[in-house]
């Protein structure tokens, strides 16, 4: 009765070891294509980052607002970009909701009128005072002609939501924030880099992203080193319950020989 109990107790500890084993291949898997996707993503943000600056004009067309416009390319993400015209100031808006460094405040974007189509630019990052639905006083962007250089990005969607307080907005969206709705724009925005003549050195520089996946890497041979360790747990659990077998085995046996004979 005692071998019963003790084989199907070993049948349940290995069944349960064999799930976790299964559990682990899958989630290190899992990790492994994240890690695979990610290093992707950072050949394809060098590669952007390191390709020489060009017209804004030569990568993407301008069109009216309510175009089925297609989304920015990813290889065009990042892509450092020149532009030349006119901000228009009096249609800069404060995107609300953008923290940094742990500070919750907002981007400036402000439409740049050039002569193929409007481009919002993202001319940099200002904190959010005690009253955040007050559009923050930053200073204007260069009057007359201004070339900018700037680095490329995706047009956002404003989510239907609450109307934003005057002079704010949810996203940095091209349908819009530029008017009238016939207007040619670039189905993007363009993070400010630099700009001539020089724009007010008051607003925040946004950051570039560093590599990812480092960490999608650690979680999957962490995986790995589970499932070892549970291989090595049961082979020496194992171990030990096969010497307490023999002992207690030869216990048995000796007690045995020890009886008188009837």
């Amino acid at each position: 009765m005692l071998g019963i109990l003790r084989q199907r107790r070993w049948l349940g500890f290995t069944a349960f070891v064999v799930g976790m084993l299964l559990l682990c291949v899958i989630l290190a898997r899992w990790q492994w294509s994240r890690y695979q996707v990610r290093l992707a993503e950072n050949d394809r943000l060098d590669a952007a980052l390191s390709a020489p600056a060009v017209p804004v004009a030569e990568l993407l067309d301008a069109a009216p607002a309510g175009t089925d416009a297609p989304p920015l390319p990813p290889e065009l993400e990042w892509r450092t970009i020149t532009a030349t015209g006119t901000f228009d100031a009096a249609a800069e808006t404060a995107v609300r909701r953008r923290p940094l460094d742990g500070r919750n405040g907002f981007w400036i974007v402000t439409p740049l009128v050039t002569e193929s189509g409007v481009l919002l630019v993202n001319r940099g990052w200002t904190p959010a005072g005690s009253d955040a639905t007050t559009a923050p006083d930053v200073p204007p962007p260069p009057s007359g002609q201004v070339t900018i250089t700037g680095l490329l990005r995706p047009a956002e969607e404003t989510e239907p939501t609450d109307v934003p307080p005057p002079g704010q907005a949810w996203a940095a969206d091209p349908e819009v924030l530029v008017a009238p709705p016939d207007t040619p724009r670039y189905h993007a925005y363009a993070e400010l880099t630099s700009s001539t003549p020089a724009a007010d050195a008051e607003l925040t520089g946004l950051p570039v992203p560093g590599h990812r996946g480092l960490n999608n890497l650690v979680y999957s041979v962490q995986w790995v080193l589970f499932g070892l360790v549970g291989i090595v747990g049961w082979w020496r659990l194992i171990q030990v319950e096969g010497r307490r077998d023999e002992e207690s085995d030869g216990a048995d046996a000796q007690e045995a020989a020890q009886e008188p004979a009837t």
